[in-house]
């Protein structure tokens, strides 16, 4: 460990702060930090904020780490269909029907377009009424799984 300590002094290297536990390997009767990111002075000047996230763990004795730049900007959300979708009864004849209901005119893309835009918003509201928020269900998963 000295000769790793070393290194990183002499390649001007630094262990980065982790964010959400304080070991990142364990196998239930040992913890230790075995991973981590390493990065130059030059990276934290330009990542002020920057630091390595423990993520939980499902089938591993390591951690995932996320490398957190910090920073940018989320933007824009972007729709996206989910497999799940189609496991749930009548979903097929649900799109079916909604898509035959929207009436718009104008060239066939134009007509296209609105289409798919009114069925994703038809679709975030059923997935709400059916599903709820998936975000919160699968952070309450990865929960119970620890």
């Amino acid at each position: 460990m000295a000769d790793f300590s070393t290194l990183l002094f002499e390649l001007d290297l630094m262990d980065l702060p982790l964010a959400g536990g304080d070991f990142t390997w364990s196998n239930g009767r040992a913890w230790s930090s075995l991973d981590r990111f390493v990065v130059s002075s030059s990276w934290e000047t330009h990542f002020p904020t920057l630091c390595q996230k423990r993520l939980p763990r499902l089938c591993s004795y390591h951690f995932p780490l996320l490398l957190d730049c910090g920073g940018l900007s989320e933007g824009r959300r972007y729709f996206k269909f989910e497999n799940m979708w189609l496991k749930a009864d009548g979903f097929t004849e649900k799109i079916s029907s909604w898509w035959a209901s929207y009436q718009f005119t104008g060239t066939p893309s134009y007509v296209l377009a609105r289409k798919l835009k009114a069925l994703k918003n038809d679709l975030k509201k059923w997935n709400l009424e059916v599903w709820g928020n998936i975000n919160d269900q699968r952070d309450k998963l990865f929960t119970e799984l620890k």
